[in-house]
């Protein structure tokens, strides 16, 4: 089992560095998103930013901060299945952007930005959910509040 400690230590500290560097990430392509003019590079931005989303999301669910917090907690298992969920929605609707701007670029152009938004908003409320679970999980391991 999981000591608290490792959790703490290393998969929080991954977690957070990861989150930053995905919003690093997010900013770039909110940028490319009011400045390009064509689907191009949006595609590329898109893709990398999957790519990126998807190694983080395998790394958080086999061996990382949400496999632990099951193991150390296990009565936050449906809420850490509930982000594994997550995961898979936020991948599918960056698939669907990828799609779009595939199929028709120029029809796309002109909404994308909002839609990348809209994006970057649920993917924000995503990373506060990850945080509150793994925080609610470790303040009821160390009896904060008792």
């Amino acid at each position: 089992m999981p000591s608290l400690q490792r959790l703490t230590d290393t998969a929080v500290s991954k977690l957070l560095t990861e989150h930053a560097l995905l919003h690093e990430l997010l900013v770039e392509a909110d940028r490319v998103t009011i400045e390009a003019d064509s689907a191009e590079a949006l595609i590329l931005g898109l893709q990398e930013l999957r790519e990126m989303m998807h190694d983080q999301f395998a790394r958080e669910e086999y061996g990382g901060y949400l496999q632990e917090t099951v193991a150390i907690a296990p009565r936050y298992s449906s809420e850490c299945e509930q982000l594994r969920h997550e995961h898979r929605l936020l991948l599918s609707d960056i698939d669907a952007m990828l799609d779009e701007l595939t199929q028709d670029p120029d029809g796309t152009l002109g909404t994308f930005h909002v839609r990348f938004r809209e994006f970057t908003t649920c993917f924000l409320s995503h990373e506060h959910h990850e945080n509150a679970v793994v925080q609610k999980a470790l303040d009821d391991d160390i009896g904060v509040g008792d």
